[in-house]
This record gives C-alpha cells, sequence and structure tokens, in this order.
C-alpha cells in the first residue's frame, strides 16, 4: 500500500474517533449531566471547572490505554470495586441534592458555583467512578495499535472535550430562559437520574460479584 493510501486511510480512521468520541460525549450519562446541570443552574464558570476534573479523569484513562494497563482495569475485580464506589458516590450526591431547598442551598452543598476545588473534584470522581469508559477508550483506539496511537488518543480527547463544550453553550443559551423554580427542578430530576445511574452501577457491581 502507498504512502499516500496509508495516510488517507489513517485520516478517515481519525475523523472516525472524533465523530465516535463526539457523539458519545453528548451522550446522556453521569458526566454530561453534572455539566449540563452545573451550566443551567449556575453557569458556565461552575461548567468549565467540572470540565477540568472530568477532562482529568479523561487523562487518567488515556493514560491507562497509553501504558498497557487497560487489562488491568478490565478485570472483573476492578471493575466491581469501581462501580460500587461509583454507585455509592452518586447516591451521596443524589442526597445533597435532594435535601436543598433552593438553588442557594446547593451552591453551598456541593460547592459548584464558586472557583473551590471542590467541583473539580466532584466532577473528577463522577468520572472516575464509571469503569466501562476504559473499554470505551480501548474499543475507539484500538484501530490506532500499530501506527498513528499517539495522535489517536489526542484526536479521542479534543472530541470528548469538543462535544462537552458544545453542551455547556446550548446550557448557556438555554440558562436565560429559566427562572428559579425550573433551576430548582432541574436539580431535582437530576438528582433522581443520578439515583438511576447508582443503582445501574451498583447492581452491575454486585453481580460481577456474585457471579
Amino acid at each position: 500500500m502507498a504512502v499516500s493510501d496509508i495516510s488517507l486511510a489513517l485520516g478517515n480512521l481519525y475523523i472516525a474517533v472524533f465523530v465516535i468520541g463526539y457523539v458519545g460525549a453528548i451522550t446522556p450519562g453521569p458526566d454530561i449531566l453534572l455539566i449540563l446541570r452545573n451550566t443551567i443552574t449556575f453557569g458556565a464558570r461552575s461548567a468549565f471547572i467540572a470540565l477540568s476534573g472530568i477532562a482529568c479523569g479523561w487523562v487518567v484513562y488515556l493514560s491507562f490505554v497509553y501504558f498497557g494497563f487497560a487489562h488491568m482495569m478490565s478485570q472483573p475485580i476492578a471493575q466491581g470495586l469501581l462501580s460500587i464506589f461509583g454507585a455509592i458516590y452518586l447516591g451521596y450526591i443524589s442526597y445533597k441534592i435532594l435535601r436543598a431547598s433552593s438553588p442557594s442551598d446547593l451552591t453551598q452543598i456541593l460547592g459548584v458555583q464558586e472557583a473551590k476545588p471542590a467541583g473539580f473534584f466532584h466532577a473528577l470522581f463522577v468520572n472516575l467512578s464509571n469503569p466501562k469508559a476504559i473499554l470505551f477508550f480501548v474499543v475507539v483506539v484500538a484501530p490506532f495499535a500499530n501506527q498513528g496511537f499517539e495522535l489517536g488518543l489526542f484526536v479521542l480527547f479534543c472530541s470528548l472535550v469538543s462535544g462537552f463544550v458544545s453542551v455547556i453553550f446550548v446550557g448557556l443559551y438555554v440558562r436565560k430562559w429559566l427562572n428559579a423554580r425550573v433551576f430548582l427542578w432541574i436539580d431535582r430530576i437530576s438528582a433522581v437520574l443520578f439515583i438511576g445511574f447508582a443503582c445501574s452501577l451498583g447492581y452491575r457491581g454486585v453481580d460481577i460479584f456474585l457471579h
């Protein structure tokens, strides 16, 4: 195969990786829900603080893939422990949100409006609590195992960031049409969805250990 053909094939793969990563980023899940909630309820500053935490989680997972630790993370015991930990943490967040009586109370509880480490670490822990992410990264970058591996990882990271930034801008546009009552219901709905994600992760973790 000619060099030009190889370059074209790799280019098409990079485009495919970007599209897959972008679509995967905006697919409903704990990460995107956290970003959307932060954006609509608290604004851009909180959203980008949370995004920085989530992005650090991606770096951790991509590092596992790059250095060959993905196999370790895919072991049943690691998957089970991370799933159970994630379920507990998401359940804790849901409990705090549901206890809040107003958006201002939520700000104090979750610490996501001010530029404080709590917002960053909340997002980081939510991201790392999903062990299926490492498998997603492995599958997406598998075509680059022999060549273009580093660039493939970089393209995937950029696609994920692009997807989340798009959601932030959409959230900022929608935000100006909402009032405090709607913000509160957004928090309550988010809490219920977090409970759903927590139950799903918890069930998966327990099922892994039972089988």
